[in-house]
């Protein structure tokens, strides 16, 4: 008989995947605690163990999820940094040694913060795991999730802009761009994948294709890329042909709901496996 797998610690951010991973993992038997980031995360619905917190509590959070017992944990969902979105930050003792000691890496690219973070919990003693790992059913399969199929000169250069996306990722900006006749119209920015997709001109971006890649080196148990109904209903907006994203490397929140959305606008969404 196996032993029960240990008790499984969400740290929540915005939107809808914090509580998709809490819905897969307790479908699968697992234990699990989640611990909303109170300036992002929706409220918890009855029947998930859950609290609330402010950003900046770290000492108060690590303590928290020792009492719980929880031995591994996961980051999902939104965040900003306190700086980009106007949040006023009073941290505990914990969270000033985090910001005097990480300085330097707070002022850079997204992955350095990532892993200054994963590294203090690792070193606190728990284990960090990608969302992917806590709820390998959201992860996105090879090939074709929807009926909507891309057409053959486009599918043809799949590829090519799935490597564009790589090498946007590698600037450390963002993982996605959109790729239209051939070349990028669009890189994502800190300001995040929502953000480029509004932003973008829906004459330059029409018929293109929105690409999400993890970056080249990116610290793979956090911030994996992602989409979903939200994403779909975005993209169809500016006239997008479809999504392509990495299978078995990137989020899919809700499948069910984004293949459904996706074909009634007439969106392909694809995953691509490596050759």
């Amino acid at each position: 008989m196996s032993s029960p797998s240990p008790r499984l610690a969400i740290i929540a951010g915005g939107g809808e995947l914090p509580m998709e991973i809490a819905r897969a993992a307790m479908a699968a038997g697992r234990d699990v605690f989640l611990l909303a980031v109170d300036e992002f995360a929706d409220p918890a619905p009855p029947g998930v163990d859950s609290e609330r917190k402010s950003i900046g509590k770290l000492g108060w959070c690590i303590r928290r999820l020792r009492e719980r017992q929880c031995a591994e944990v996961v980051f999902a969902g939104h965040f900003k940094r306190p700086r980009d979105g106007n949040i006023r930050m009073r941290p505990d003792l914990g969270g000033i040694w985090f910001l005097v000691s990480n300085f330097g890496v707070l002022r850079r690219h997204n992955d350095g913060i990532h892993r200054a973070i994963a590294s203090t919990f690792e070193q606190a003693g728990f284990r960090v795991l990608s969302p992917l790992q806590a709820a390998p059913s959201l992860a996105a399969s090879p090939g074709y999730l929807t009926v909507t199929r891309a057409a053959p000169a486009l599918e043809g250069d799949f590829r090519h802009a799935l490597e564009a996306a790589r090498q946007h990722g590698a600037s450390g900006q963002g993982q996605a761009i959109i790729h239209a006749s051939g070349r990028t119209v669009a890189a994502e920015t800190k300001a995040g994948t929502d953000a480029m997709l509004q932003a973008v001109d829906p004459a330059a971006a029409r018929g293109g294709v929105l690409v999400k890649s993890m970056a080249p080196g990116q610290l793979v148990s956090m911030d994996p890329p992602a989409i979903g109904r939200h994403t779909v209903e975005l993209a169809a907006a500016i006239g997008l042909a479809g999504i392509l994203v990495e299978a078995g490397r990137s989020v899919i929140v809700q499948p069910q709901a984004v293949k459904a959305a996706a074909d009634a606008a007439g969106l392909f969404v694809y995953g691509m496996s490596e050759p």
